[in-house]
């Protein structure tokens, strides 16, 4: 059945090209019994004229396909094909929609998360973020209190032990007409005495949103910094130098605007153009700078987020913008609060959010435009696909290794969400029994898993230690925290979308597949075989398409669907 499930891969995504036949070591096996030029002609021959004739020639020549497949995977290695899901909607970590918690702080009530969550938080839309915001107006020209920095101590170790992470965020206003902030020398002195509790708890933030400029820290009302208006000062351009001296260095800090990340780049004489994919992920300034937006789908440009000096809605920036977030984070919130305005827009959600790479969204705020997308079933549509949603297709594994030998994989992975993965994360292929359990990070980055359908393959070989014990394993896909405080908590581990393979307790992502282990196998089964084009064939349950610039699935049974899994 698999053999000829190969030969229909092989003929419906016309794979007759003898660059694809002809190029691995299955190829070697066709050349006694199939000329590539026949093969070929016996192709464009069915799609051109007789498709029945092709069917009768394909009938032929199975049998002998069929076994020549058969006894070429079956050496060394076994084939595995995954059933995706689509429509569950289930956690994963630094992704998905938000609810605000903010407070403003004092002596006496130093704690924002604290009396606000419990391990139950977010379950029903199944949230893993937490919008997290300090008001420090009590302190605009005061240190912090020892109390303060202890409070932001514990409310960072119960989002620890929620299970959840947060995007931060501090401010001196809450309001437009309250518009006086600290001064660049008082933001100084308390990113400072931060400094070394944010670095403590940087496994449980996700990204850092700029703040401590303007009105709820937005860079827009601001008596020392001038408004919005003015993206890019002497004073601002400080702020900016303090929060990369002051802030962790493995974490983004997403900016209001992005003409401040473009202006500040120009005063640094750094190149200011959308991030490459060489500049991606780089831990540079550049590449650790992005961008939220507090206006979604607002007029103006989203209340100026796309602006530039010349247009209030500016195209280039907002292709700048769809660029740059394939390798900086994306989120924020719609602040729509006009009714017939909200009616008007609120069904571009999700393709703003797909084009734009969005990985976290708040859940409430305005309800003009949220409570429409709950109505319309857009808000699970959302849910479902904002940040990344990995989906296991197709692969191939060692069915037997020895120790201190090697291993081989390849897996064919599509990333159905909006965005990537953004924080560095490794990915682990797991070998465990109910004696033994072994991790071997693979070379791959995650992060570099493009969304919107693309299918990227992982092919990498694994060197077993020389002590490993005999036995069969059960191969897993892990992708745990990057922090070792939240390494073997399986609630910070990657769930994939597919079917029957996510086990909760341990956080690992079973392949369906073992190995076994055996002094009798081949230290050395050479290069992991190079599946590419057959792989990404069969995995791609669904046809994608790009019809005026916007992605279209057709599944096998014809039924269409945009890239956020509306039926069309």
């Amino acid at each position: 059945m698999f053999s000829k499930l190969c030969v229909s891969i092989i003929y419906r995504c016309n794979f007759f090209r003898p660059k694809y036949l002809f190029s691995s070591r299955i190829c070697s096996n066709f050349a006694p019994y199939l000329i590539a030029e026949e093969f070929l002609q016996i192709a464009e021959h069915a799609h051109s004229e007789n498709i029945n004739y092709y069917n009768k020639i394909m009938n032929k020549i199975f049998s002998i396909v069929s076994l020549l497949l058969v006894g070429v995977l079956s050496v060394h290695a076994i084939r595995v094909s995954y059933t995706t899901d689509n429509i569950s909607i289930f956690k994963n970590p630094e992704r998905g929609y938000t609810e605000e918690i903010s407070a403003r702080v004092s002596e006496k009530h130093p704690n924002v998360v604290k009396g606000n969550m419990d391990k139950n938080w977010g379950s029903n839309e199944k949230m893993t973020l937490a919008m997290v915001l300090y008001n420090f107006r009590n302190f605009k020209s005061d240190s912090l209190p020892q109390v303060i920095l202890n409070g932001f101590d514990e409310d960072m170790q119960i989002l620890r032990d929620c299970g959840v992470k947060c995007v931060l965020r501090f401010a001196y206003t809450e309001s437009q007409s309250d518009n006086v902030d600290a001064t660049p020398e008082w933001a100084r002195i308390h990113m400072e005495q931060l400094s070394q509790h944010l670095k403590d708890n940087a496994d449980v933030i996700y990204v850092i949103e700029a703040g401590f400029i303007g009105s709820w820290g937005e860079w827009y009302y601001s008596s020392n910094y001038g408004n919005k208006s003015m993206h890019m000062n002497d004073k601002r351009e400080q702020i900016i130098d303090y929060l990369f001296q002051y802030m962790p260095e493995d974490r983004f800090i997403l900016f209001r605007y992005p003409m401040i990340k473009t202006e500040y780049l120009k005063r640094k004489g750094i190149n200011n153009k959308a991030l490459s994919p060489e500049e991606g992920f780089s831990g540079t300034v550049k590449a650790r700078m992005g961008c939220h937006n507090d206006a979604f789908l607002n007029s103006w440009g989203n209340d100026g987020t796309y602006a530039s000096n010349s247009k209030d809605d500016d195209p280039q920036v907002r292709r700048y913008i769809a660029d740059e977030t394939l390798y900086v984070p994306n989120g924020g919130e719609t602040n729509v609060e006009d009714d017939s305005y909200a009616q008007k827009v609120y069904k571009k959600g999700p393709e703003e959010m797909s084009e734009y790479h969005w990985s976290f969204c708040g859940k409430s705020y305005a309800t003009q435009v949220t409570s429409r997308w709950r109505k319309d079933g857009l808000f699970d549509v959302q849910n479902r696909f904002m940040g990344y949603r990995y989906n296991l297709l197709y692969a191939t594994y060692s069915d037997q290794a020895a120790p201190g030998g090697k291993a081989n994989i390849t897996i064919s992975i599509s990333n159905s969400g909006c965005a990537p993965l953004y924080n560095e994360r490794t990915a682990y292929i797991v070998m465990a029994n109910n004696e033994h359990t072994y991790r071997f990070p693979l070379q791959t980055d995650p992060r570099r898993w493009l969304p919107r359908y693309e299918v990227s393959l992982v092919r990498e070989q694994i060197e077993l230690p020389d002590d490993m014990q005999e036995g069969t394993y059960r191969l897993y896909l892990w992708m745990p925290d990057k922090y070792t405080s939240l390494q073997n908590d399986p609630r910070f581990s990657i769930r994939v979308a597919n079917k029957n393979l996510w086990n909760p307790e341990t956080g690992l992502n079973d392949l369906g597949a073992d190995i076994v282990i055996t002094k009798d196998a081949p230290l050395d089964p050479g290069e992991p075989e190079s599946i590419e084009n057959v792989c990404n064939s069969h995995s791609q349950q669904a046809r994608k398409e790009i019809r005026n610039g916007r992605i279209y699935i057709t599944t096998p049974d014809g039924t269409t669907y945009d890239a956020l899994g509306q039926q069309k």
